[in-house]
C-alpha cells in the first residue's frame, strides 16, 4: 500500500490529493529510470492547505511574469533583425525564460467536488 505524504510538511498524513500534470509525470519518469522513486501518494494535509495555495499562486504569478518577459524578448529580437536566426534565438530565449519559472513550481491541489485548487475559489 502506498503512503500518503504531504508535499509541504513532508510528513506521512492524509489530505487532499495533488493533481497530476506534465511536470510531475516527468519527474516520476526520471526518478523511476534512476531507481530512486518512492512511489508515495502526494497529498496536502489540511494544516498545510493555506501554505500550498499560496505557493501555487506564487508559482502561477511567476510563470505569467516570465512568459511575458519571454514574449517581449522574442518580439524585440525579431523586430531588430527579422531573420531565421533571430527567430530561433528568440524561441530558445522563450524556453529558457519559462524554465526559470519552474524553480518555484508547486503542484495544484485537487479540491472536493471536482474543482481545481490554486488561486481560484477565493
Amino acid at each position: 500500500m502506498k503512503k500518503s505524504v504531504c508535499v509541504v510538511c513532508k510528513k506521512e498524513k492524509k489530505g487532499s490529493k495533488i493533481e497530476d500534470d506534465i511536470y510531475l509525470d516527468t519527474l516520476r519518469r526520471i526518478k523511476n529510470k534512476l531507481n530512486i522513486a518512492k512511489n508515495n501518494t502526494l497529498v496536502v494535509c489540511d494544516d498545510c492547505l493555506p501554505k500550498a495555495r499560496e505557493k501555487r499562486r506564487r508559482f502561477e504569478r511567476t510563470l505569467a511574469m516570465w512568459a511575458l518577459l519571454a514574449t517581449l524578448m522574442f518580439v524585440m529580437l525579431v523586430a531588430m533583425s527579422p531573420t531565421l536566426e533571430s527567430v530561433f534565438l528568440g524561441l530558445v530565449a522563450v524556453v529558457i525564460f519559462v524554465l526559470f519559472s519552474l524553480v518555484l513550481y508547486f503542484p495544484r491541489v485537487e479540491e472536493h467536488g471536482g474543482k481545481k485548487g490554486g488561486s481560484k475559489g477565493r
